[in-house]
C-alpha cells in the first residue's frame, strides 16, 4: 500500500466501525500522525548558536541578531502569522504579527510563535532557553523532552557540564539526537574541524545518532534574501548535512506511521471492506490549525509536564496472529541504452580499461544531463513555463539516476562526481524545503553545476 491508500483506508475503517472498540482510539491517534509535523527541540548553551540554526530550519531570517529578553520559544505553522505570549501568572496575550520587541516587553515565560512558512509544514522548531546553571539546564531539558521527536544539541565544545545534562535524556530521543559542533568558521580550517569531530565521536559518539559540523552564519550568508543562493559556499558550511538529516527523519516518522496503520488494517480488515472507498474520488485532506502546547510555569525552570504520548509512537494493539503486509521493492532507474551501428559483423573488442570505463559512464551521465537541461531550459522560454515545483521536479529526477550510472565506473576518479550528486540531492532537499520564487533558475544552475564537476572528471580521464 502507499502512504496515501493506506492512510485513505484507516480513515475509511475508522469512519465505517470496521475495527474493534479497543482499537479505534489508537488508530485515531495514527490517523492524526500522518499531518502531525516532526518536532524538533533545540538545545545548548547559551552562545552556541542556537538561533542561527533556528533560522536555518526555518528557512528565512525570522529571528534578527541581538534579540534579547525572549524565552523559550517554539515555532508552528499557522496561515497568519502572530505570537501567543504566556506570562508568568500563566494569562496570555496575543500580537498580531511577529514582533519581538513588544514580546519582549510583556516579559513572557513561554512563546508559540505561528508563521506561514513552508518549512512548517513538515516540522515544529522550539529554541530551549534556560540559565547556564545546572539544575535549572537540566529541568529546562526534561520538559522539553516531553515535547520532542527528534533533539538538537548545538555545542562549540560539549564539555563535561553539557555531557551531563544530556544523560538525563532517554534513550528513545537519543536515537534521535544530533549534536552540533556549531560555529565551526571560527576554527582554522578543516584540519581543525575533522580534530574536534574525531575528540566528540571518542567521548560521546554512542550518544548521539550523528554529529555535524555546521557554520549557520555561512549558511545563512550563502542564502542570503532566497535568490541566487551561493551553493557552493552552502555545501561548505555543513547545512546540507544537516537538512538532509532532519528530512531522514521525517520520512522514518512517516514509515512508522504507516506501518502502523498497514499493521491495523492487517489484523483487523479484509480487502473486501474496502471496495466501496475504491469508487470514491480522492480529495486532498484538510490542513487544521496548528495546536498551541502549554508552556512551563517559569521562563527560566520550564517544569515538566505529563503530556500524552506523541501519536506517532502510538502502539498497536496486540492480536494473536500479527500479519505484516509485504512492501513492493522500487524499481531500479533506468538507464540510457547507447545504440550502435547495425554492422552484421562486429570485431571483437578487448574489455575496456578503467579509463574507458569511466569515460563511458561519465559521458552516458552527460547524456542523461542534457536531456533533462533541454527540457528545463525549452521550459523557460514558453509563455507559460513549468512553475518551481515541476522544475525541481524534473531536477529530482535528473539527479536520482546519476549514481546508478556513476557507480558502474571501476576506478577511484570517479568518487568526487559521485559525492558531488549527493551534495546536489542535499541541495535540492534545500531548495524543495525553501520554496524560493527562483526555483526554476536554481534547479538548471544545480544542473549545470553538476555538468561541469563531471566534464572536468571526463577531461582527466581522457
Amino acid at each position: 500500500m502507499s502512504k496515501k491508500s493506506t492512510r485513505e483506508k484507516l480513515e475509511y475503517a475508522i469512519s465505517a466501525n470496521l475495527l474493534p472498540e479497543g482499537v479505534a482510539k489508537p488508530a485515531t491517534n495514527i490517523l492524526k500522525a500522518f499531518d502531525a509535523p516532526l518536532r524538533v527541540v533545540l538545545l545548548g548553551s547559551t552562545g552556541a548558536g542556537k538561533t542561527s540554526v533556528l533560522n536555518l530550519l526555518l528557512g528565512q531570517n525570522m529571528v534578527p541578531d541581538g534579540t534579547d529578553g525572549i524565552p523559550t520559544v517554539k515555532w508552528e505553522y499557522g496561515i497568519e502569522p502572530k505570537m501567543l505570549c504566556t506570562l508568568p501568572d500563566r494569562s496570555k496575550k496575543i500580537i498580531g504579527g511577529i514582533d519581538f520587541d513588544a514580546c519582549a516587553s510583556l516579559k513572557p515565560a513561554f512563546v508559540t510563535v505561528q508563521a506561514n512558512l513552508p518549512a512548517l509544514a513538515k516540522i515544529s522548531v522550539m529554541e530551549v532557553v534556560a540559565p547556564d546553571i545546572p539544575v535549572q539546564k537540566q529541568k529546562a531539558v526534561s520538559w522539553a523532552c516531553k515535547q520532542a521527536d527528534v533533539l538538537i544539541w548545538c555545542t562549540t565544545d560539549f564539555t563535561t557540564e553539557e555531557q551531563q545534562i544530556w544523560d538525563i535524556v532517554p534513550d528513545r530521543l537519543k536515537d534521535h539526537g544530533f549534536l552540533l559542533l556549531t560555529k565551526t568558521d571560527q576554527l582554522m580550517g578543516q584540519a581543525e574541524i575533522n580534530t574536534r569531530l574525531a575528540a566528540l565521536s571518542r567521548c560521546c559518539g554512542d550518544e548521539f545518532l550523528r554529529i555535524l559540523p555546521i557554520s549557520a552564519r555561512l549558511a545563512l550568508e550563502a542564502r542570503g534574501n532566497g535568490r541566487n543562493l551561493n551553493l557552493n559556499l552552502f555545501k561548505s558550511s555543513g547545512a546540507t548535512g544537516l537538512i538532509s538529516a532532519i528530512k531522514g527523519q521525517i520520512e522514518e516518522a512517516q514509515r512508522v506511521v504507516t506501518d502502523n496503520a498497514e499493521q491495523i488494517l492487517a489484523r483487523y480488515c479484509k480487502d473486501s471492506d474496502f471496495a466501496e472507498l475504491e469508487t470514491v474520488v480522492e480529495t486532498a485532506p484538510p490542513v487544521g490549525e496548528p495546536v498551541v502546547e502549554e508552556p512551563p510555569a517559569k521562563a527560566e525552570t520550564p517544569e515538566p509536564e505529563h503530556t500524552a504520548t506523541p501519536p506517532r509512537m502510538t502502539e498497536v494493539p496486540p492480536a494473536p496472529t500479527p500479519v505484516e503486509p509485504e512492501r513492493p521493492r522500487a524499481a531500479p532507474p533506468p538507464k540510457l541504452e547507447v545504440v550502435g551501428s547495425s554492422n552484421t559483423e562486429k570485431p571483437v573488442q578487448k574489455a575496456p580499461d578503467a579509463a574507458d570505463k569511466d569515460k563511458i559512464v561519465l559521458e552516458e551521465a552527460l547524456a542523461i544531463l542534457t536531456v533533462y537541461e533541454r527540457d528545463l531550459v525549452a521550459s523557460l522560454d514558453r509563455p507559460e513555463p513549468w512553475d518551481d515545483d515541476q522544475a525541481l521536479q524534473v531536477c529530482e529526477e535528473a539527479i536520482a539516476m546519476l549514481p546508478g550510472v556513476l557507480e558502474d565506473g571501476s576506478s577511484p576518479a570517479l568518487s568526487d562526481v559521485i559525492s558531488s550528486v549527493y551534495d546536489a540531492q542535499d541541495m535540492l532537499i534545500l531548495m524543495q524545503h525553501e520554496q524560493s520564487e527562483t526555483g526554476a533558475d536554481d534547479a538548471l544552475s544545480l544542473l549545470l553545476q553538476i555538468r561541469r564537476d563531471i566534464e572536468s572528471t571526463l577531461v582527466c580521464a581522457a
